[in-house]
This record gives C-alpha cells, structure tokens and sequence, in this order.
C-alpha cells in the first residue's frame, strides 16, 4: 500500500549524504558509515535514548501489531506515517527470513587498550551479506523478560510484529538500510525460536542526498570522539560541502582533531586547502586559526621524542600521469611547518 504524507511532523526520518546514515527519532539514534581504509565493512552506533521513549511514538500500533488483522495494522499505520517527514511510503506486510538475516545492536565499547581498533568501536559488520538490520536499541536495553512474554505469546500462536523503516536512495541502492524502529524484543523472541519473522516494513523513496553538514551534526550527538574522528576524516566527498566558516560545532570537531589525531586524512587536508585558495580574508582567517591547532598536536615535539604525526603529501606518479597523495609520518614541529607551506599554503 503507498500512502503520501503531506503534513508530516518530521519526528522520524532519516539522513543519507551519500556515505553514512542517520536516523532520527526526534533526536539522532543511530549512524551507520562504511570503512574506506578496509579494515572492516561499515561502522555503527545508536544513541542512548531510553527505549521508552522511542516506544512511545507507536503506542498506538502495539495491540494490533501483537493480534491485530491486517485492515487493524494498515489504519494504524497510516496514523504512525503522521510522525515521519512529509513524502511517499510503501507499506508492506512480510517475513524476514531467519536464516538469511543478520540483526545487529550496539555493544559496550572496549576498554582494554590493546583491543584491536576496529573493536573499539560501538559495532561493526561487513556489509552485503544476506539482509542487514539495523537496532535502535543498544543490548543493554533489551529486556531478557519482555523476551520470555513475547516467546511464549509466539509459542501460543501470536504473530507480534516489529517495524521495519527502509530509507532507499535511487543514485545509490546499496547503501539503503533497515532500521527496526519498533519490536527489538519481539525479534529476539524469534530468534531464540529460530523462526521467521513476521514485520510491517515501511520503506521511502529518496531521489536526493541530505546535506553533509546536517548528517555529520546529528552524528556528533550520537558518536564518541574517535569514533567521529573516523566518519570525518573517511567522509572526504563531502567535506567540501560543508560551510566550516559559519559551523562552530563541526568546526571544533575539526580543531580537536587536529590538535589530538594520529593521522590528518587526505579530507582534512583539502578542506585546509580549500580554505587557503579561497579569495576570502575570512576563510583564510579561519584557516590560520586551525593551523594554530595542528601545530600543538600532541604527537610532535620540538624534537623527536614523540611518535609522530602522519599526514599526506602530493607527488607526482609517472605510472597515473597524475599527482597523487602518499603517507608521510612527521617527527617534530619543523617538519610540520615545512609541509604546511609545502602541501597546505602551496
């Protein structure tokens, strides 16, 4: 059934910019970005917004999503749609396939330091394999509990029915998710029992990107520093996008960057140079005071004692008939002043 909302509230939508996403249930919950540098498929983290206060908005659908008909879901639908921003929604009733589905959930980072990176982060999971759902709940939400009523309602013949919210982008298919945005504990129920699920899946249509500048706000809310460290510095398409000059707050992101990070990626170095190229006394400005940060970054001493800072430099490569950057790991300050006015102020 396709239904079109015309004066939707806008509580529930989600953000795409043609690298991460990012849902919104009134404030950002989850964001999910794949990994360039191959170490592992995409990144992924929910926020800690209680689990009944996403509960809440579908109120209203729970009994006819635990027993209801089909006539009773579709009505209530319709009214949950009331909460989405305005467009045009596909409304289906189906099964997710137990065996070919894969369900993941935020996990209390590591605080071992000798965790291997990657395992840092709040989730992780490669990409493309069978059909991926995302939770908007992290595990430490799940109520074992609420799992055992619904496993047992199961057991007597119920059908309790999660929602499922896909954001498909057209330019971009691939990277469409699913999002569960209500019914986390009805799936585990069904897994424990090793059975198909049967879910509402809603699904919208996008002919465009969002703006960077609004995904990687709502992905600051949600993500911890080093864990935004990496979406920033992998989602270099988009950073030039974004108006740095007027945004204090990813502005500051980047200046701790700059002062704290081991490595400055190839998408901050161009927003550098973007902003010395520019024409403008106030972007050239606002390009000094961030060289200001780099220069106290806490990998460099005046010497050698530190480990050092690794950056990029463009050479020329014969093979590509092109300039290309290659990793260049800097010891002490005067290195950095070099390469600033080498790669940076060229």
């Amino acid at each position: 059934m396709k239904i079109h909302i015309t004066h939707g509230q806008g509580i529930i939508k989600a953000l795409y910019d043609g690298f991460a996403s990012c849902l919104i249930i009134r404030r950002p919950v989850a964001v999910n970005w794949p990994d360039s540098r191959g170490s592992v498929g995409e990144y992924y983290a929910v926020s800690e917004l209680a689990e009944k206060e996403k509960i809440t908005l579908a109120d209203g659908l729970n009994r006819s999503l635990t027993n209801g008909t089909e006539a009773e879901i579709m009505a209530g639908i319709e009214d949950f749609l009331t909460l989405f921003e305005n467009g045009s929604y596909q409304v289906n009733l189906g099964k997710i396939p137990f065996d070919h589905s894969n369900f993941y959930m935020s996990e209390p980072l590591a605080a071992d330091k000798n965790f291997p990176d990657c395992q840092k982060f709040s989730g992780w999971f490669y990409p493309f394999e069978d059909f991926n759902y995302l939770y908007t709940l992290e595990r430490k939400s799940i109520n074992p509990k609420r799992v055992d009523y619904y496993t047992e309602l199961i057991k007597k013949g119920g059908q309790p029915k999660p929602i499922i919210f896909y954001s498909l982008y057209n330019q971009d298919p691939q990277m469409s998710n699913a999002f569960v945005l209500d019914g986390h504990h009805k799936i585990e129920a069904y897994k424990r029992l090793k059975m198909d699920i049967p879910a509402v899946f809603i699904s919208k249509d996008n002919d465009s990107y969002s703006s960077a500048s609004e995904l990687m706000h709502g992905a600051h809310c949600i993500l911890h520093d080093f864990e935004f460290d990496h979406l920033f510095q992998n989602n270099d398409e988009n950073l030039p996008g974004i108006n740095f000059v007027n945004d204090e707050v990813l502005t500051n992101a980047l200046d701790k960057m700059l002062k704290e990070s081991e490595r400055i990626d190839t998408s901050i170095i161009e927003v550098l140079i973007r902003h010395h190229q520019s024409g403008s006394s106030e972007e050239r400005r606002w390009l000094n005071r961030r060289l200001d940060f780099l220069k106290k970054n806490i990998h460099l001493s005046f010497f050698n004692f530190r480990k050092g800072l690794n950056v990029y430099i463009p050479q020329y490569a014969e093979g590509k008939k092109t300039s290309v950057w290659f990793l260049k790991t800097l010891r002490n300050t005067m290195e950095l002043s070099t390469w600033i006015k080498e790669t940076v102020l060229r």
